[in-house]
């Protein structure tokens, strides 16, 4: 898993950085993509070696290699097609909590703004969320980059907004806020698990004392879990910020609790990973049945 945990994928491979959560004797365990799917080919590969689709296209009523298969081994193959259905029917999530750093370029990380802008005329929160993504996609240059704005009154203070190289997406239009007190949090972790697909997740972590982190998290999927810290400190302090927020899953000096988290830009649902090797290794197990039914 540690090739997993230093990747960073590129948005045209979505499995790259991700793997599935089992649980076994008390203790998580994260198996990759790529794994289930290697073992399935070679599922294919061993029941379609034994001339499956000729018996079946051929209409051939008798097969010598066929009448070796006893009951109890397509008994087995099914077994094990359930067991890696289950296994993708598990929450994906990011192979760790999502990080927030601007100059080591995070995982998924758009941006930060330190401290968090008031919510008051850009709509609440929800609106206050979309305005932040919005102006970090819209300093996209492919590299690192900063600007300041505010003039540092009382009521219009500095503001510093850290735009990473990850990849432009589109504006953010719309989206849901959740607040502290209706959020899942495991042992100072926040749990969101997602009812179907978003472009992005901001987390914003005690308003002016704090900042927020823009996340992208279109290659998710819905019933996939992610995780983000309970708990963040500006890198630098508010009076020499560098962009980053140290998280944590436990309080301590300096560091401010999670006030709220928007997940804008509904996508469309499709089929996540999971759900289509599942789909693959049942129908594998459905084709051994008919096979052995046609070559009674």
């Amino acid at each position: 898993m540690n090739n997993l945990r230093n990747s960073r994928p590129v948005k045209t491979v979505s499995c790259v950085g991700t793997a599935y959560k089992i649980l076994a004797c008390d203790r998580d365990s994260y198996i990759p993509l790529s794994l289930i799917i290697n073992v399935l080919r070679k599922l294919a590969h061993s029941v379609l070696s034994l001339q499956v689709l000729p018996s079946i296209v051929l209409g051939r009523k008798k097969n010598k290699g066929v009448k070796k298969m006893k009951m109890k081994n397509i008994t087995k193959w099914l077994a094990a097609t359930t067991v890696f259905g289950l296994l993708c029917l598990a929450s994906q999530r990011a192979d760790a909590v999502l990080q927030m750093s601007y100059t080591g370029d995070s995982q998924y990380l758009v941006g930060t703004v330190i401290p968090t802008p008031s919510g008051a005329g850009n709509g609440g929160q929800p609106g206050r969320d979309i305005a932040q993504t919005n102006t970090l996609e819209g300093m996209y240059t492919g590299l690192n980059n900063q600007m300041t704005t505010g003039s540092g009154a009382h009521n219009d203070p500095f503001i510093l907004w850290s735009r990473t190289t990850w990849p432009h997406g589109p504006d953010a239009t719309s989206g849901v806020t959740v607040t502290a007190n209706n959020m899942t949090i495991v042992n100072g972790i926040v749990q969101i698990t997602l009812t179907q697909a978003y472009q992005y997740l901001v987390g914003s972590y005690d308003g002016s004392s704090g900042g927020t982190a823009v996340w992208d998290i279109s290659s998710f999927h819905a019933g996939d879990t992610i995780q983000i810290y309970a708990y963040a400190a500006v890198e630098g302090g508010l009076a020499n910020p560098t962009g980053n927020l140290i998280g944590s899953d436990h309080a301590q000096q300096g560091y401010r609790f999670i006030t709220s988290f928007s997940l804008l830009n509904p996508l469309g649902g499709v089929p996540d990973g999971g759900t289509t090797v599942m789909l693959l290794g049942m129908g594998l197990g459905a084709l051994g049945m008919v096979r052995r039914y046609l070559t009674r």
